[in-house]
């Protein structure tokens, strides 16, 4: 099964394939496209970037591979602005995604992390994350970035099962010990904001076995006990088929782009003390994406109703 794409923007699509000439398109996994220069080193600021928008669109994730990325933290700004209007967060713009030695979360841990997507307990979703990978273990040692494609989900999902979906409403919450948490109600599957092709939204709940600091209480309303942990564990499958998931195993200098309507994305478990650097942008669409942040009082202290506009 094919990905779900927004429609290219054509002429800039046009315009930009005479550049194509210049570097080499391969498919990485079930969904994406990796890019890779015919001269190494090539600035990644050479690719332009109405095409790969269009590719972010349309296969949901871009990898760049063999280029030059931007030089620091401010360079990588710079560029995504370059993309659009980028968001801004308490620590800024740019992400240091990395282990902290006494992490408060589990985001700067080493193991298991929920499936999620970003900006679901903030006002808006950005449309596209960039990641600059700074450092990285070597692939057998973990460390990777997994992305689900929940197009691909929903258009395997059988016909029972999709409409008993549409129905769902999930709750999230989680206390913020960092620079997100709060309430989130929330369809589990929307239209895609721009193209209007569903969309599925999940945070997974932490599977039996797993510990993680800050776990998030994920629940299905209406449902309880063994019925909603069926229907969670069934999501939770279909998420991780290997038909729906591409994991990307970082390589240093590896530039990132990946739909945040679209796919969901968890960390691959890796050993403590290994070297895992990326830094990410979030961008956000036009106009931005209203979020489904529900409150953010019992996180904060400070009542911030959003609404699910």
């Amino acid at each position: 099964m094919t990905s779900q794409a927004v429609p290219a923007s054509g002429p800039a699509t046009a315009a930009a394939l005479d550049d194509t000439r210049s570097w080499t398109l391969a498919e990485p996994g079930p969904f994406g496209v990796l890019i890779t220069p015919a001269e190494p080193g090539t600035p990644v600021t050479a690719v332009p970037v109405p095409w790969l928008r269009d590719l972010a669109r349309r296969h949901h994730l871009v990898a760049l591979r063999g280029f030059t990325p931007p030089a620091d933290a401010t360079a990588l700004d710079a560029y995504a602005r370059t993309w659009g209007e980028v968001m801004e967060w308490p620590f800024g713009t740019v992400f240091d995604v990395r282990a902290h030695q006494d992490p408060e979360d589990h985001v700067f841990d080493t193991g298991f992390m929920p499936l999620h997507w970003d900006g679901m307990y903030v006002e808006h979703v950005p449309e596209f994350q960039i990641f600059h990978c700074v450092a990285a273990p070597e692939a057998a040692e973990g460390g990777g970035t997994l992305f689900c494609d929940t197009t691909r989900v929903l258009a395997d999902a059988d016909p029972e099962t999709l409409e008993r979906w549409r129905g769902l409403t999930l709750s999230y919450r989680n206390a913020k010990v960092s620079h997100y948490g709060g309430l989130v109600v929330s369809p589990l599957i929307e239209p895609h904001p721009d193209a209007g092709f569903p969309v599925m939204r999940f945070l997974e709940p932490v599977p039996d076995g797993e510990h993680i600091i800050n776990e998030p209480d994920v629940g299905i309303n209406g449902l309880t006990g063994e019925a909603e942990a069926a229907e969670l564990a069934a999501i939770r499958d279909a998420a991780y088929d290997p038909r729906h998931v591409y994991v990307h195993a970082w390589q240093q200098d590896d530039i990132v782009i990946a739909d945040n309507y679209t796919l969901l994305h968890t960390r691959v478990p890796y050993r403590r003390g290994l070297p895992r650097h990326l830094r990410r942008v979030h961008v956000l669409g036009d106009p931005p994406l209203r979020s489904y942040v529900h409150d953010q009082q019992s996180a904060t202290g400070t009542d911030t109703q959003r609404g699910t506009a």
